[in-house]
């Protein structure tokens, strides 16, 4: 009886096994979606690949463009406004995504108000947007 439940367990097992392999070699592996980093590949590939860049912050990942919850301490200072950089230039307002179209951009990446007051200082404690514009491919030599 034994023999028979082992012999039946490992049947079981060889089954669930092959099919977990089966699928997984049928799927290929996504990439995990970051929280604070929208790349050219998830750009190109979303609806608003043909909008300007502030529709699509919006839609992917609309977090980025939400000012951080309440004062954080009695004493500190209200968050300021999320302050946006474009190849490492400072822009007036976030708004500006307005006028990078979706497709011009390598990656956007969102810092949360206390890397950003890190990085950049007590003036960017509502956090940051970082964009990196898309250079294209080097141009081959002849």
């Amino acid at each position: 009886m034994k023999g028979l439940r082992a012999s039946w367990a490992l049947a079981v097992m060889t089954l669930v096994g092959g099919a977990g392999v089966a699928n997984a070699q049928a799927e290929p592996r996504r990439q995990a979606r970051d929280r604070d980093v929208i790349t050219r590949a998830e750009l190109v590939e979303s609806a608003q690949k043909n909008q300007d860049l502030l529709k699509a912050v919006k839609s992917l990942r609309a977090h980025f463009l939400r000012p951080p919850p309440g004062v954080r301490s009695m004493t500190g200072p209200p968050p300021n406004a999320i302050q946006l950089y474009v190849d490492g230039i400072r822009q007036a307002e976030v708004e500006s995504l307005i006028l990078i179209p979706t497709i011009d951009a390598e990656e956007v990446r969102y810092l949360e108000p206390g890397k950003a007051q890190d990085m950049y200082g007590i003036t960017h404690n509502g956090g940051a947007i970082l964009v990196k514009k898309y250079r294209g491919p080097p141009p081959t030599p002849p």
